[in-house]
């Protein structure tokens, strides 16, 4: 079992810095970006979605727990929401907790609450560096519905 809760603004805060440090690694190695410009597009990619931080509508932020280690975040999961469906925005379990199945058990707790709220669809996108995720995604049932693609003009 897994607890997806809420995500306070304190939490929020060490969060935001999370996402932008791994967004900005993902930028360099799969979109080619400079260091400096992939810290800013990261730092810009969800300062002007959340503007809110975890008030913002149409966004759900959770922190995952186990529930035998209460007091500690072993991950997050960011879902953006519109009508009947939902995207994963970002979900991310901490190194240290990784390959223990909880990632899996994440999306089941995500996929049982978005069905209580009246979702019916949910999307992502994977890095295409990131076989574990694509792996775990597709055990979990996701299916590849087309390819990004992309080219930076600015290189």
């Amino acid at each position: 079992m897994i607890i997806l809760r809420d995500m306070n603004e304190e939490e929020f805060v060490c969060y935001r810095s999370l996402f932008i440090n791994e967004y900005a690694r993902d930028l360099q190695a799969n979109r080619g970006y400079v260091p400096e410009k992939a810290r800013i597009k990261a730092t810009e990619s969800i300062d002007t979605v959340l503007t809110e931080g975890v008030a913002t509508p149409a966004n759900q932020l959770w922190c995952i727990q186990q529930p035998d280690e209460t007091e500690e975040v072993i991950g997050y999961l960011w879902l953006s929401i519109t009508a009947a469906s939902a995207w994963i925005s970002d979900f991310y379990i901490y190194s240290n907790w990784r390959s223990r199945g909880l990632g899996s058990l994440a999306l089941s707790e995500m996929k049982r609450l978005l069905t209580e709220m009246g979702i019916h669809e949910v999307g992502l996108r994977v890095a295409p560096d990131n076989a574990s995720a694509r792996a775990l995604y597709e055990k979990k049932g996701f299916h590849i519905t087309g390819i990004n693609m992309s080219q930076n003009l600015n290189l």
